[in-house]
């Protein structure tokens, strides 16, 4: 007789295995369309696991849903045959595997382990192997068969007076319980056998139960001592074969310690995808006590009417109710369960919205782990609402304007600048099946928060690599390296602080534990490599390169996120020959391409939108590319050495540190692909502002002793479409005075000052405007 199941589990179907790497060393097949007549031979005695297998089945057990068999053919008389070929058949005549088996000493024995249906007869089929070739006709066959012993599972019966479980105390000692045994696979069980004891060492006493005719088997639980239990339980089949035990653990508790056992079945609202057909749906879900085993039957009742009913094949499942009886409002409930004939009727209770219900309570709170006024990451957390709802939408409004978020469902905020002594308020929304919307709200006052700070960090070249590149403390003015030290930068990273305040953008990459735009969206100018993105080492995004002896050229910070309205990311380099350049911001470039100078120094810095930092005090521009400076060519005179080297754009025209004049200059233009010059003129002491001359031409004087104090320049042509053109001139006792730019005057209105070096430096036109060191002046009055 089989005992309740729950599930019409069927026997497995025996696999069909191939065996062709077994064959490959042992037979050959056949090419011939019909295989030659082999010699005849006599016909092995053949068993299996050592019963003698006949015309009549022999029969084996299995282990649950495989059975191990040795098959063995024994020849009684000499055979040409080398090897046999053992075919197993189903009782349909499909093959089902075959593997073979070589012959020593009239021996052949062949172990294997299968999947085995229950309850089937199969044929095995022996073939000889002679000279290389398979017969075609079995010299033998036999029959054998395979029942597989029962398996059974336990569910606790709902509803008795403890429903013990393993996850927490329940009922005590001498408080009953029953178990609900299912067959699960396998055969038939005639008895259950079960033992309640305190380890997981399989028993050696048992309790028997005898399977019933008809209906459910269960078997009692009373412990005797309190702590963690160990129900075993295994069925027996009519030949008196066990099966596998399967085994439960249960907690029993102490007196004073049980836990209440919670509702067989839970009923929640849910929203209705049907309106207008007279029926609302409800979620029923089993407890969690059955442990996945969906079973009985459940009605829904209200003041004695039925409003519907359900079989329970899965653990949550949707129950249509009659709109009609249960009418508008909160109705309480009755619901009825009986998880198996026989077993006790469970009755609970449920609260029910039949529509237009309204949400009693409710609260919303702004949080933040460094508190609401400074800390720019909120969260909006509800509480308090009754019954449950089953969505919120999140408004939030600053100063008492709606601020618009990617979605209305996320509790999360991100307060940025523009919140900042004003009133961020919080609108949270409740809504539910059949619920009338419930609006509840707060507010704070954000405080004038801190301004971001900057970490970063960086390697030089020959240095090792940390992983704790990514943390640092932050600082106001970041910098890493050190500068006039020597030591090339060959990896940089940044990031602003706090976090939240992120400049970049994008998807982090699957699972990322460091998000992409926690940093900097950066660019680095690699030696022999070029412009590069960030790239990234564990969980650390940096620009340059590790342990390749490359230097870092020049770099870029690009603006953009959250932030970029409110702060702009300034960010300036140390190279040899210039010492600290101009300050770049957002994703300007800084350093030099071109020239072969390292790195040795960066500096990073936020400042809100519309400031700026101090220049850098040597006046120098933040980027210089040696095919853009090349263009321009400039030639000193000094007094009373006469005419000195030559240099390109972006270098020293004359001495910074010297006695002698700096009195005229020659200064040459010629575009890669533009046309156009450049045209200078020069302020001479008895002629004052002479003209401007063309290119290459003199400008000042250099055979008379008039003394020259300031130039001015321009551009011509298609250069002056593409290139701002700039330019300084060092003053002894003064230093570099700033830049002037496209015909502006650089130098002093007074002779009397000494003029000794000059710089020129071509812009392209649409960037930003040099800044001048110690904001002074071009022309000094």
């Amino acid at each position: 007789m089989k005992i309740f199941g729950t599930t019409g589990a069927p026997g497995r179907a025996l696999a069909a295995l191939t065996g062709s790497a077994l064959l490959a060393g042992l037979l050959v097949t056949p090419a011939a369309a019909a295989p030659a007549a082999l010699p005849e031979s006599a016909p092995p005695t053949t068993t299996v696991n050592g019963e003698l297998c006949t015309d009549e089945p022999v029969w084996f057990h299995g282990g649950g849903s495989r059975a191990t068999l040795t098959w063995g053919s024994t020849f009684e008389e000499p055979t040409p045959a080398t090897a046999l070929m053992y075919t197993i058949v189903r009782p349909d005549g499909v093959v089902v595997d075959r593997w073979p088996a070589a012959i020593e000493g009239g021996v052949a024995s062949l172990t294997r382990d299968l999947p085995a249906d229950h309850d089937t007869v199969y044929t095995l089929e022996t073939r000889l192997r002679v000279d290389g070739e398979l017969a075609e006709e079995p010299v033998a066959s036999c029959r054998f068969g395979i029942r597989q012993p029962p398996s059974v599972s336990t569910v606790p019966v709902l509803g008795e007076e403890a429903v013990y479980v393993a996850g927490e105390p329940r009922g005590g000692v001498g408080v009953p319980g029953r178990f609900l045994v299912n067959h699960t696979r396998g055969g038939d069980a005639v008895t259950v056998e079960y033992a309640l004891t305190g380890s997981t060492t399989r028993p050696t006493a048992w309790e028997t139960v005898p399977a019933p005719g008809a209906g459910p088997l269960t078997v009692p639980v009373v412990p005797t001592v309190s702590g963690t239990r160990y129900l075993h339980v295994r069925g027996v089949d009519r030949y008196g074969v066990p099966g596998p035990v399967t085994r439960r653990t249960l907690r029993v508790a102490a007196a004073g310690e049980a836990e209440p056992t919670p509702p067989a079945v839970t009923l929640a609202d849910v929203e209705d995808t049907t309106p207008g057909d007279g029926r609302i749906p409800v979620t029923a879900t089993l407890t969690e006590d059955l442990g996945g085993w969906p079973m009985g039957d459940l009605v829904v009742l209200y003041q004695g009417h039925e409003l519907g009913r359900a079989a329970m094949t899965a653990q949550a499942q949707t129950v249509p109710l009659e709109q009609a009886l249960l009418g508008t409002g909160f109705r309480d409930v009755t619901v009825e369960y009986r998880q198996f004939e026989g077993a006790p009727l469970v009755t609970t209770t449920a609260r029910l919205c039949g529509g237009d219900c309204a949400f009693s309570g409710g609260r919303a709170t702004i949080t933040a782990l460094g508190g609401v006024r400074l800390d720019p990451n909120l969260k909006a957390e509800v509480s308090g609402f009754s019954p449950a709802p089953t969505s919120y939408e999140y408004e939030w409004l600053s100063a008492g304007k709606l601020v618009a978020t990617e979605t209305d469902d996320n509790p999360y905020y991100l307060s940025l600048p523009r919140d900042e002594k004003h009133t961020l308020t919080l609108r949270v929304t409740a809504t539910g099946p059949r619920m009338v919307p419930k609006t509840v709200s707060t507010s704070v006052v954000i405080g004038d928060r801190p301004e971001p700070q900057v970490c970063a960090t960086g390697k030089a070249v020959g240095t090792s690599w940390s992983d704790s590149y990514g943390f640092c403390r932050p600082h106001g003015v970041a910098e890493v390296g050190d500068p006039g030290s020597g030591d090339a930068l060959e990896m940089i990273t940044a990031h602003p602080w706090p976090a939240g305040y992120s400049f970049s953008e994008g998807e982090p990459a699957a699972g990322d534990p460091i998000l992409p735009d926690y940093w900097f969206a950066m660019k680095g100018y690699v030696q022999g490599r070029g412009w590069q993105g960030l790239q990234r080492k564990g969980d650390v995004h940096y620009i340059g390169s590790v342990g390749e002896n490359r230097r870092l050229e020049a770099f870029r910070i690009d603006d953009g996120g959250v932030l970029a309205p409110y702060y702009d990311v300034w960010y300036r380099a140390w190279v040899p020959k210039h010492g600290w350049l101009g300050w770049a911001k957002n994703g300007e470039n800084a350093g030099t391409v071109g020239y072969g100078y390292r790195i040795e120094a960066v500096q990073v810095r936020l400042l809100p939108h519309g400031t700026s930092p101090s220049a850098s005090g040597t006046g120098a521009a933040p980027f210089y590319e040696k095919a853009t400076q090349d263009q321009v060519t400039v030639e000193p005179w000094m007094r009373p050495v006469g005419w000195r080297k030559l240099v390109h754009g972006g270098s020293t025209a004359g001495l910074t540190d010297t006695s002698q004049r700096l009195n005229a200059v020659r200064v040459h233009v010629k575009g890669r692909s533009d046309s156009g010059s450049v045209q200078v003129a020069a302020k001479v002491e008895g002629d004052g502002w002479r003209s401007y001359v063309g290119d290459s031409k003199v400008a000042g004087t250099f055979h008379a002793s008039n003394r020259t104090s300031a130039y001015k320049m321009r551009l011509t042509g298609e250069m002056a479409k593409q290139y701002d053109i700039y330019y300084r001139v060092h003053v002894a006792g003064k230093g570099w005075l700033g830049w002037a730019r496209n015909g502006s005057g650089a130098g002093t209105e007074s002779y009397s000052y000494r003029n000794t070096a000059v710089q020129v430096v071509l812009v392209k036109k649409g960037e930003r405007a040099l800044m001048s060191g110690y904001d002074r002046p071009a022309y000094l009055r």
